[in-house]
């Protein structure tokens, strides 16, 4: 009687693991197929065929041992790889995560440094000239020399004309020419920098031809245009001819 149970029951699980006739197949899950497999091999070792070909049910013990006997003969087979541990990464490398998961305080920043200043303005000129800062004035026009020729701050905006004088300091006679000198000049305000404007005023440094003869001087003028809402503070003149990393600073008193 059992053993025509276990014929009907392996019967059935043939069927199930084969094609039917309509060429239909039956879907299982790897889970299932597993399920299925143990429990054929099960009903398989549940009965042993001893010398005298006679089928004899084991106990459960038997069971137990035959099927351990089963899978240790697999595992020589097939031997599954020993999972390789990992290491228990070192204090130094436990702090090196904790900071990447944190934001780190960033590193102080350097003051900037301010410039070397020229001792004088005449360095500026190459020594060939003394040049001295007199005044600066601020407002909305300026009128020079010559009457007819004066200058008018556009709308919104203010003026501020710088004055210098300039001394042939040499015992001959001499030329200044303002192309003789790559000398720059900058107003700072309390928001922004701009370049002297060029005017029509005889006397614009930006243009200023002069013979003087020794001991002679003459004046010259930067001329600035700034916001009304604007404090100027310093001037700044610089000949990167001379020295590029030096400047010399004009601080105008309002």
């Amino acid at each position: 009687m059992k053993k025509g149970l276990v014929l009907i029951l392996a019967g059935f699980m043939v069927f199930l693991l084969s094609a039917c006739e309509s060429g239909e197949h039956i879907n299982l899950t790897r889970e299932e197929s597993d399920a299925i497999a143990q429990y054929s091999a099960y009903l398989i070792m549940k009965y042993d065929t001893r010398k005298t070909h006679k089928e004899k049910l084991l106990d459960d013990k038997q069971l137990k041992q035959a099927y351990e006997e089963r899978a240790a003969e697999e595992a020589e087979k097939n031997p599954t790889p020993i999972p390789t541990p990992t290491p228990e990464p070192t204090s130094r490398e436990k702090n090196t995560e904790v900071d990447e998961g944190r934001t780190l305080p960033a590193s102080p920043t350097e003051a900037p440094q301010t410039k070397p200043s020229f001792e004088t303005l005449d360095e500026c000129f190459d020594n060939k000239f003394k040049v001295l800062y007199k005044k600066s004035t601020i407002g909305e026009s300026y009128k020079g020399d010559n009457e007819y020729l004066s200058i008018q701050a556009p709308d919104g905006q203010k003026m501020i004309v710088v004055e210098f004088e300039i001394t042939n300091g040499s015992s001959k006679e001499q030329t200044f020419n303002t192309k003789d000198f790559n000398v720059s000049y900058k107003l700072v305000s309390d928001k922004s920098s701009y370049k002297p404007k060029l005017s029509l005023i005889t006397n614009d440094l930006l243009l200023l031809e002069k013979k003087l003869a020794p001991s002679e001087s003459t004046s010259g003028i930067l001329v600035f245009f700034f916001g009304n809402s604007e404090t100027p503070k310093s001037v700044i003149v610089s000949n990167p001819d001379i020295s590029p990393d030096k400047i010399y600073e004009i601080t105008i008193n309002n």
